[in-house]
C-alpha cells in the first residue's frame, strides 16, 4: 500500500485500449510516469503539437452525464472513472496520453483502470504530498435534490445514499477510501443509466458506444444487464466512484467525510469548486516568514508581527519551529 505521506507515480508506462463510452470511438490510452508536484495531467495525442489539460477544477467544462474537462478549444470527456482509480489507489502525478477525446470505457466500472494502475506498479517519490485537511463543514445543494455535506476527519471517508426515481433502489454505503478498499469494493461497481432516459441521451449523441457490455440499464423494478450485479448494491457504489473521481480535481487529497445524498457530477464538481475556492483563502492568508538560518526562533516582538493580538496568541512568548503551513512549535 503507498505511503500515505509521500506522493507518488506510476513506475512504467502501461497501455489499456477500447471503445469510448459516448463517442464510440475507438482508443489506446496509455499511462506514464511523472515528476513530483505534476499532478495528473491528460496529453491528446492525436493533435497537433500534443497538447495536454491539467486534471484541475478551473479545467472543468461540462458535467453532463460525465466530467468533461479542457483548455482553449482542447476537450477529454469522461474522465472520472480513471481519475479515481488513480486517486484512490495512491496515484498523485502520471500522464494520461490519449490517440482519442475520451477514455475506453471498459466494461463501465474502475476496474480496467485498477488493473491498469498495478500493471503499471506505483513508486514512491521523495516530496510529501498536499493535502486538503476539512476544518468546518461545507455543503452544497444542487437543483436536482443532490447534497453533499463535507465533515471534518482525520482520513478520506464517503457515505452515499442513492435512490432514482420515485425512490428506486434506494441503497446506502459508508466507508473509508483505501487502495484496498477500492480495488475490492468499489471500483468494481459499474455505470448504470434508467431506461427513459436512453432515447434522451442518444438524441444527444451521446453513449454511441455504450451497451450492456459496458453499462446496467434499470427498467422499472428490472436490471438488464449482460452478467448479474457484482454486489447487491453496485449502484451506490458506483456513484461513490464518481464522487472520488470529480474531487481528485481539487488537486490535493482530501482529509474529510463526505456525506452525499443523491448525488451526481454537477453537485460533486460544487463541492470541489467550493474546495478550491477554501484552499485559494487559505493560501492567501499571511503565512510565517521563514526564520532567517542561524536564528533560534521569534523573539515576542517578532511574534506580536506575525500573530493576531488575541487569546490564545498572546499566550505565546517564542516560536521555535514551523511545520508547512498550518502548525507552529511555540513556547509560553
Amino acid at each position: 500500500m503507498p505511503a500515505p505521506e509521500f506522493q507518488h507515480t506510476v513506475g512504467k508506462t502501461a497501455s489499456f485500449s477500447g471503445t469510448a463510452l459516448h463517442t464510440g470511438d475507438k482508443v489506446t490510452l496509455k499511462l506514464h510516469p511523472a515528476p513530483i508536484d505534476h499532478g495528473i495531467k491528460f496529453k491528446r495525442k492525436d493533435l497537433q503539437d500534443e497538447p495536454t489539460i491539467d486534471a484541475k477544477i478551473e479545467n472543468l467544462k461540462t458535467v453532463e452525464r460525465a466530467t468533461t474537462i479542457g483548455e482553449g478549444s482542447v476537450r477529454v470527456h469522461t474522465v472520472e472513472h480513471i481519475l479515481a482509480a488513480l486517486s484512490a489507489m495512491g496515484v498523485d502525478n502520471a500522464i494520461v496520453e490519449m490517440d482519442a477525446n475520451e477514455p475506453p470505457i471498459g466494461d463501465g466500472s474502475a476496474q480496467p483502470y485498477v488493473d491498469l494502475i498495478k500493471k503499471a506498479g506505483v513508486m514512491a517519490q521523495e516530496e510529501r504530498r498536499k493535502f486538503f485537511d476539512v476544518r468546518e463543514p461545507m455543503h452544497v445543494e444542487a437543483k436536482t435534490g443532490a447534497l453533499l455535506v463535507l465533515l471534518p476527519d482525520d482520513k478520506f471517508r464517503i457515505s452515499c445514499t442513492q435512490a432514482g426515481p420515485n425512490n428506486r433502489f434506494a441503497q446506502f454505503l459508508s466507508m473509508e477510501i483505501t487502495p484496498t478498499g477500492f480495488e475490492c469494493e468499489i471500483a468494481p461497481a459499474r455505470t448504470f443509466v434508467y431506461y427513459e432516459d436512453v432515447e434522451p441521451l442518444m438524441e444527444k449523441n451521446l453513449i454511441k458506444g455504450g451497451s450492456l457490455e459496458n453499462a446496467i440499464v434499470v427498467r422499472g423494478e428490472a436490471v438488464l444487464s449482460k452478467e448479474p450485479l457484482r454486489f447487491p448494491d453496485e449502484f451506490v457504489r458506483h456513484k461513490i466512484i464518481d464522487i472520488i473521481g470529480d474531487l481528485a480535481l481539487v488537486g490535493r487529497r482530501i482529509r474529510g467525510h463526505v456525506v452525499a445524498v443523491k448525488p451526481g457530477h454537477a453537485a460533486n464538481a460544487e463541492l470541489a469548486r467550493a474546495l478550491a475556492r477554501e484552499q485559494t483563502r487559505r493560501s492567501a492568508m499571511s503565512t510565517p516568514r521563514a526564520i532567517p538560518i542561524g536564528d533560534s526562533g521569534l523573539d515576542t516582538g517578532e511574534v506580536m508581527n506575525i500573530l493576531p493580538h488575541r487569546y490564545p496568541f498572546l499566550m505565546v512568548d517564542r516560536v521555535i519551529g514551523f511545520e508547512g503551513e498550518n502548525k507552529i512549535t511555540a513556547i509560553k
